[in-house]
């Protein structure tokens, strides 16, 4: 599914990979995204971990994967999966009964039926011991393609966001002292430079 958060950690996951090149892991992941707080931490490997039902990461071994280019294109599978069960629910329907029939984690089922609710193809039905209920609307019955959320706008600063992961992969990685480390280092903070550093005119001296 596509989320900012996911969004998040799939660029995480593309610059550390290398595009696929090269394996990650979890403690590489938690090092790149500063995580520190248990919690965190879970809620990565849990994602993680539906990035490989999706086939987009492959795990190589516990806490290492390595990461597959072409899967991204298939996302939308989970999209199709959601509404078809969305259509074939009879009277309410809840979001955990959606996450189950279509394999879709509950929080991309909700953020799916928000959608669905902003297009009005599903409607709110009251609430089954503080569960909210839903429902199919008419204009949902009649729309048999599936309807699409729209797509993130692509980040501005993706090529810069690839660059610190990089540059925290050296950092973590490599030896620091070495000629190699030195290279992949200023390399990478030219690119991040290249973008923020505005001034191209020196200040006039005082007179």
């Amino acid at each position: 599914m596509t989320t900012p958060e996911m969004d998040k950690l799939r660029g995480v996951v593309i610059a550390l990979s290398e595009n696929g090149k090269k394996e990650i892991s979890n403690a590489l992941i938690y090092r790149a995204m500063a995580l520190e707080a248990e919690a965190e931490k879970a809620r990565v490997r849990s994602q993680l971990d539906g990035m490989t039902r999706q086939n987009e990461l492959v795990r190589i071994k516990a806490g290492h994967y390595t990461y597959h280019p072409q899967a991204p294109a298939r996302r939308g599978e989970g999209y199709v999966r959601m509404w078809r069960a969305v259509r074939a629910s009879t009277g309410t329907f809840q979001v955990a009964e959606i996450a189950a029939v279509a394999h879709v984690d509950a929080s991309s089922v909700s953020k799916y039926i928000k959608h669905l609710l902003e297009v009005g193809y599903v409607r709110r039905n009251g609430k089954k011991k503080n569960v909210l209920l839903f429902s199919t609307t008419p204009a949902g019955r009649d729309q048999r393609e599936t309807p699409y959320p729209a797509k993130s706008p692509r980040d501005p600063f993706a090529v810069e966001r690839a660059a610190m992961s990089r540059l925290a992969r050296v950092f973590f990685e490599k030896d620091l002292h070495s000629e190699s480390a030195r290279k992949a280092v200023v390399k990478e903070c030219k690119t991040i430079l290249k973008r923020f550093d505005t001034q191209n005119e020196k200040e006039a001296p005082n007179e």
